[in-house]
Protein backbone atom coordinates (compact mmCIF):
# COMPACT_ATOMS: atom_id res chain seq x y z
CA UNK A 1 0.00 0.00 0.00
CA UNK A 2 1.40 3.70 -0.68
CA UNK A 3 2.55 5.76 2.23
CA UNK A 4 0.08 8.39 0.73
CA UNK A 5 -2.94 6.69 1.43
CA UNK A 6 -1.99 5.00 4.37
CA UNK A 7 -1.17 8.74 5.61
CA UNK A 8 -4.53 9.69 4.58
CA UNK A 9 -6.36 6.84 6.53
CA UNK A 10 -4.72 7.57 9.44
CA UNK A 11 -5.43 11.33 9.06
CA UNK A 12 -9.50 10.58 8.53
CA UNK A 13 -8.76 8.34 11.59
CA UNK A 14 -7.58 11.02 14.07
CA UNK A 15 -10.17 13.75 12.38
CA UNK A 16 -13.16 11.15 13.04
CA UNK A 17 -11.93 10.06 17.14
CA UNK A 18 -11.32 13.82 17.57
CA UNK A 19 -15.33 14.53 15.95
CA UNK A 20 -16.87 11.86 17.89
CA UNK A 21 -14.76 12.94 20.95
CA UNK A 22 -13.77 9.31 22.24
CA UNK A 23 -10.55 10.04 23.15
CA UNK A 24 -12.10 11.98 26.05
CA UNK A 25 -12.17 10.68 29.25
CA UNK A 26 -15.76 10.09 29.98
CA UNK A 27 -18.01 9.35 26.72
CA UNK A 28 -21.39 11.26 26.37
CA UNK A 29 -21.13 13.26 29.30
CA UNK A 30 -21.67 9.45 31.50
CA UNK A 31 -18.74 9.16 33.69
CA UNK A 32 -17.59 6.41 32.03
CA UNK A 33 -14.75 5.90 29.52
CA UNK A 34 -15.86 4.10 26.07
CA UNK A 35 -14.84 0.66 26.71
CA UNK A 36 -17.01 1.05 29.61
CA UNK A 37 -19.95 2.52 27.78
CA UNK A 38 -19.48 0.05 25.06
CA UNK A 39 -19.70 -2.73 27.30
CA UNK A 40 -23.31 -1.46 29.08
CA UNK A 41 -24.79 -0.49 25.01
CA UNK A 42 -23.56 -4.24 23.85
CA UNK A 43 -25.33 -5.29 27.38
CA UNK A 44 -28.34 -3.75 26.38
CA UNK A 45 -28.60 -4.68 23.08
CA UNK A 46 -28.32 -8.57 24.50
CA UNK A 47 -30.81 -8.40 27.02
CA UNK A 48 -28.15 -10.99 28.79
CA UNK A 49 -25.25 -12.78 28.23
CA UNK A 50 -22.21 -13.63 29.49
CA UNK A 51 -18.60 -12.40 29.34
CA UNK A 52 -16.81 -14.45 26.57
CA UNK A 53 -20.07 -13.00 24.61
CA UNK A 54 -18.65 -9.54 25.07
CA UNK A 55 -14.67 -10.21 24.60
CA UNK A 56 -15.50 -11.63 21.07
CA UNK A 57 -17.94 -9.21 20.24
CA UNK A 58 -15.80 -6.39 21.40
CA UNK A 59 -12.33 -7.90 20.83
CA UNK A 60 -11.00 -7.15 24.53
CA UNK A 61 -8.72 -8.94 27.02
CA UNK A 62 -10.83 -11.32 29.39
CA UNK A 63 -8.44 -9.43 31.87
CA UNK A 64 -9.73 -6.47 31.02
CA UNK A 65 -13.14 -7.32 30.49
CA UNK A 66 -13.47 -8.91 34.04
CA UNK A 67 -12.32 -5.09 35.92
CA UNK A 68 -14.63 -3.67 33.78
CA UNK A 69 -17.67 -6.09 34.69
CA UNK A 70 -16.57 -5.58 38.44
CA UNK A 71 -16.46 -1.42 38.14
CA UNK A 72 -19.93 -1.91 36.47
CA UNK A 73 -21.12 -4.67 38.82
CA UNK A 74 -20.17 -2.34 42.01
CA UNK A 75 -21.85 0.91 40.52
CA UNK A 76 -24.52 -1.50 40.40
CA UNK A 77 -25.51 -0.94 36.59
CA UNK A 78 -25.02 -4.95 35.94
CA UNK A 79 -26.05 -8.07 38.10
CA UNK A 80 -24.93 -11.62 37.40
CA UNK A 81 -26.58 -14.64 37.74
CA UNK A 82 -25.41 -18.29 37.64
CA UNK A 83 -27.03 -20.20 34.96
CA UNK A 84 -29.87 -22.57 35.31
CA UNK A 85 -28.11 -24.64 32.53
CA UNK A 86 -24.86 -24.47 33.53
CA UNK A 87 -23.10 -23.50 37.09
CA UNK A 88 -20.05 -22.41 35.76
CA UNK A 89 -21.23 -19.83 33.74
CA UNK A 90 -23.01 -15.91 35.09
CA UNK A 91 -25.35 -14.45 33.00
CA UNK A 92 -24.73 -10.81 32.90
CA UNK A 93 -27.61 -8.18 33.10
CA UNK A 94 -28.24 -4.26 33.28
CA UNK A 95 -30.08 -3.51 36.51
CA UNK A 96 -32.68 -0.67 35.96
CA UNK A 97 -29.90 1.34 37.00
CA UNK A 98 -28.21 0.00 34.08
CA UNK A 99 -30.83 0.08 31.38
CA UNK A 100 -31.48 3.98 32.16
CA UNK A 101 -27.53 4.81 31.78
CA UNK A 102 -28.19 2.56 28.94
CA UNK A 103 -31.24 4.58 27.49
CA UNK A 104 -29.08 7.65 28.45
CA UNK A 105 -25.78 6.18 25.87
CA UNK A 106 -28.63 5.53 23.56
CA UNK A 107 -29.76 9.10 22.98
CA UNK A 108 -27.08 10.88 23.38
CA UNK A 109 -25.42 8.93 20.18
CA UNK A 110 -28.05 9.30 18.33
CA UNK A 111 -27.69 13.26 19.29
CA UNK A 112 -24.56 13.23 18.30
CA UNK A 113 -24.87 11.86 14.84
CA UNK A 114 -27.74 14.67 14.32
CA UNK A 115 -25.22 17.39 15.23
CA UNK A 116 -22.54 15.70 12.99
CA UNK A 117 -24.70 16.06 10.17
CA UNK A 118 -26.80 19.31 11.28
CA UNK A 119 -26.85 21.48 8.45
CA UNK A 120 -25.34 18.71 5.41
CA UNK A 121 -28.35 18.34 2.30
CA UNK A 122 -30.13 15.05 2.84
CA UNK A 123 -27.67 14.05 -0.36
CA UNK A 124 -24.67 14.90 1.52
CA UNK A 125 -26.44 12.75 4.59
CA UNK A 126 -26.94 9.67 1.96
CA UNK A 127 -23.28 9.94 -0.06
CA UNK A 128 -21.84 9.82 3.80
CA UNK A 129 -23.86 6.89 4.83
CA UNK A 130 -23.17 4.95 1.60
CA UNK A 131 -19.65 5.22 1.94
CA UNK A 132 -19.66 4.09 5.32
CA UNK A 133 -21.37 1.19 4.11
CA UNK A 134 -18.96 0.30 1.65
CA UNK A 135 -16.19 0.86 3.82
CA UNK A 136 -17.53 -1.46 6.41
CA UNK A 137 -18.65 -4.16 3.74
CA UNK A 138 -14.92 -3.95 2.51
CA UNK A 139 -13.21 -3.98 6.32
CA UNK A 140 -15.43 -7.06 7.78
CA UNK A 141 -13.84 -10.04 6.72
Amino acid sequence: MKQDIIADIRKFNRFYTILLGVLEKHVLDTGYSLTEARVILEIGFMKQCIANDLVERLKIDRSYMSRIIAKLSKDELLSKEGSPSDSRISLIRLTPKGIALFHQLNEKSDEQIERLFHGLSQKEINEIHASMLVIQKKLDR
